[in-house]
């Protein structure tokens, strides 16, 4: 026969494991009630404008580089867009590739006092902007995102202009700069305005000290394959190696030939004369 120590005991085990038993059922409910949520996130999707195609830094986005994808609405990033006509026409201020969305922080602002350029220019570098002409700007294909060479023309320190000898140097200065846009100014030229093509070119703030410097002489655009990175050392080219070697004679003015005086030759005083009469022969001397 139970004693009743005993059954105080089952009852207080069986109350125990009915409390566990209605405990373990809450939280699995609970727990089952999340995971139903999460899974019902995870099957919600939205479209969000993504890059259709890489889009480089500084690009104009026009609307073939740009469609809607879905996303799963738990992971949309902050700034996303879901319509593609608040986009269109922007500036990129980061690499876009494709597939990803578009977001506010990689697009300068629709209204910006400061203007466009100022978020083109990767952190740390300078733009700065040269007037060229059509042989400078090699026949107008020079573009935005293009990458040249600048070869600066100018006297040879070591050869000062009063020498009158041709002191011109070409040399490549600055390589592997980027263009950051291209555009016109007007400038006078015979009391008349006159469109001028200029180029506006990435460079470092010591760079922008050497170009500013050959453009007081004259620079020259070279064009480079976008996939060109290598940097070459040159010499630089002169008029005497243009020629191949050959001397170069000096550009001044040419030389005065002095005739030649006539030498005066004086004539020997004579102080005798030799005198014939017939066949006698006499020398008279005269003092």
């Amino acid at each position: 026969m139970a004693t009743p120590t005993k059954l105080r005991t089952a009852t207080v085990a069986i109350a125990a494991l009915i409390l566990a038993s209605i405990a373990a059922y809450m939280v699995f409910s609970y727990l089952s009630a999340k995971n139903r949520e999460v899974m019902q996130a995870k099957t919600q999707v939205q479209q969000i404008v993504v890059a259709a195609s890489d889009i480089p830094f500084g690009a104009i986005i026009q609307a073939p580089m740009l469609k809607t994808a879905s996303w799963p609405v738990s992971s949309i990033p902050k700034g996303g867009f879901m319509d593609a006509g608040q986009i269109e026409g922007r500036f990129a201020v980061a690499d876009i590739p494709v597939g990803t969305p578009v977001l506010a922080s990689s697009l300068a602002p629709v209204k910006s006092d400061t203007g466009v350029m100022s978020f083109i220019i990767p952190p740390g570098d300078r733009a700065i902007t040269v007037a060229v002409n059509n042989v400078v700007g090699v026949a107008g294909f020079i573009l935005p995102n293009a990458v040249v060479d600048v070869i600066a023309t100018v006297n040879s320190p070591y050869r000062p202009a009063s020498s009158g000898i041709d002191a011109r140097i070409s040399k490549i200065i600055l390589q592997n700069i980027k263009v950051l846009a291209v555009g016109q100014i007007l400038e006078q030229k015979e009391g008349k305005p006159v469109t001028v093509p200029t180029v506006t070119l990435d460079v470092k703030p010591a760079q922008a000290e050497k170009l500013a410097l050959a453009s007081e002489d004259k620079i020259q655009l070279v064009l480079k394959h976008v996939g060109d990175t290598q940097k070459v050392d040159t010499k630089g080219a002169t008029v005497y190696s243009l020629l191949g070697g050959l001397p170069v004679r000096p550009a001044g003015p040419a030389r005065r030939i002095r005739p030649r005086k006539k030498e005066h030759r004086a004539r020997p005083s004579i102080d005798s004369i030799k005198v014939i009469r017939g066949s006698a022969i006499s020398n008279q001397t005269f003092k």
